[in-house]
């Protein structure tokens, strides 16, 4: 089996030797199969690899569950990580439902896990059952073209190595190697929509068609191969996209298509990365056919901003940045989108020309917060002699209102901004002859 997968992985340009992995741990079936998989990759390729845990706290024997991860990766010399998320009361819940929120929660806790673990990739435990469920899923929502493939191998760093193997065979082969797995309790709770097509038309289809759910293999495979051809052609061709993270549209060459393939191209661009439905694309189309040259709106949880000839979308904030964290010396700290390290060393000239680093005496403070913008905040610009305020000096540099919310804003103990993101550096505390410093390294990931 695990061989299989390893070789399924290798030719879909996947080769794990040397390579570093982020993974979920549940306890259920799929994931601790993906977890022997793991430890049978460290023993015959060195893949170096920690498991990250999210309790969502919505049912009793969440808590009992995340201590049999910590055991089963205490046994196995794994190291692991541990987050805990109120999903089932937390305002995304309200809003998105809990199935979504919490694959938000998942989705953060995986990007800052493997951006601090310097991953090359994030395992999730997906099989084809998945696949087809949220399959029919999306055709219950009205889905586009993106719906109908949800069985991608890969998709940036997640991968998802189990894909191709459905849930009765991942059980035989844990049940046969006498390997123990922890059956969620909630999966019988037809509430869910995931749930009562599991348990009423999954059977009925395995049952009634010749080859059951191995036949939806090939079908995701051809609509999969569809859509790359797709993404090829709008982003290596049409030239339309200026950016994808965040994304950022050319007006003009949008507008150069009548209002049909317009929409669609709309839709298409945006529904890689984000959820769309047919509302917003009209209301996007507006936007770029206005003759307005700056317009900003939110809309489904996505700001919208037209500036002249571009138009950027990306996901609103809402709760789900970070507002403050304490910059601990020597260490990484994430944020917003931001690595941050503050470093205490020897001053040498040489140091005033690092990219994203700004130089101060260590008189500059001995704490230091990170945190974003507040209505009241100014400093001293470098090069200037008076303050002048932050919300200010953003606009004059052209920052979108978006990420005017996301700018890490570096203080001391004294509550004085240092820094305001990788964009300036306050005019105080200026090195003069000191011999130690301390550098403030600030970039956008």
């Amino acid at each position: 089996m695990y061989k299989k997968i390893y070789e399924n992985l290798l030719s879909n340009g996947i080769d794990l030797e040397n390579k570093k992995v982020v993974a979920g741990l549940s306890g259920g079936p799929d994931s601790m199969l993906l977890l022997l998989f793991l430890l049978y990759c460290r023993d015959k390729h060195n893949l170096c690899f920690k498991i990250a845990h999210m309790n969502h706290n919505e049912r009793m024997g969440a808590k009992r569950e995340e201590n049999i991860v910590r055991r089963i990766c205490r046994e196995e010399n794994v190291e692991v990580s541990f987050y805990s998320e109120h999903t089932d009361s937390s305002k995304r819940r309200r809003d998105k439902g809990f199935e979504m929120a919490g694959r938000e929660a998942r989705r953060k806790m995986f990007l800052f896990e493997c951006a601090k673990f310097k991953a090359d990739y994030i395992f999730t435990g997906h099989n084809l059952n998945d696949s087809v469920e949220t399959f029919l899923i999306n055709i219950e929502r009205g889905t586009g073209i993106r719906g109908i493939s949800s069985n991608r191998l890969q998709n940036g760093k997640f991968v998802k190595p189990l894909i191709f193997l459905e849930k009765e065979s991942i059980k035989d082969f844990l049940i046969k190697n006498k390997i123990t797995f922890i059956e969620d309790e909630t999966n019988n709770n037809e509430k869910f929509t995931r749930n009562r097509i599991r348990k009423n038309i999954i059977p009925v289809l395995n049952a009634s068609i010749a080859g059951g759910l191995g036949k939806f293999k090939r079908f995701f495979e051809n609509t999969d191969s569809v859509l790359m051809l797709f993404d090829f052609l709008i982003e290596d061709r049409l030239n339309i996209m200026k950016s994808k993270n965040p994304i950022i549209l050319d007006i003009s060459k949008i507008l150069y298509y009548n209002n049909k393939l317009r929409k669609n191209l709309l839709y298409y661009i945006l529904s890689k990365n984000l959820f769309v439905d047919s509302s917003l694309i009209e209301s996007i189309d507006r936007v770029i056919s206005s003759k307005r040259p700056n317009i900003i709106f939110k809309e489904k949880g996505m700001i919208i901003e037209k500036s002249y000839n571009d138009l950027k979308i990306e996901r609103e904030a809402g709760d789900d940045f970070d507002r403050e964290d304490f910059l601990q010396p020597g260490m990484e700290t994430l944020f917003n989108g931001y690595t941050l390290k503050i470093t205490k060393t020897v001053f040498i000239e040489s140091l005033l020309k690092k990219k994203n680093v700004f130089v101060f005496p260590l008189s500059a403070g001995r704490r230091f917060k990170i945190r974003t913008l507040q209505t009241s905040d100014s400093f001293v610009p470098f090069g200037m002699n008076k303050e002048k305020k932050v919300s200010r000096f953003l606009m004059d540099n052209k920052i979108s209102l978006s990420e005017r919310r996301r700018v890490p804003l570096i203080l001391n103990e004294k509550d004085e901004i240092l820094a305001v993101g990788s964009l300036r550096r306050t005019g105080l505390y200026r090195m003069k002859k000191q011999k130690g410093c301390l550098c403030i390294y600030v970039g956008k990931n």
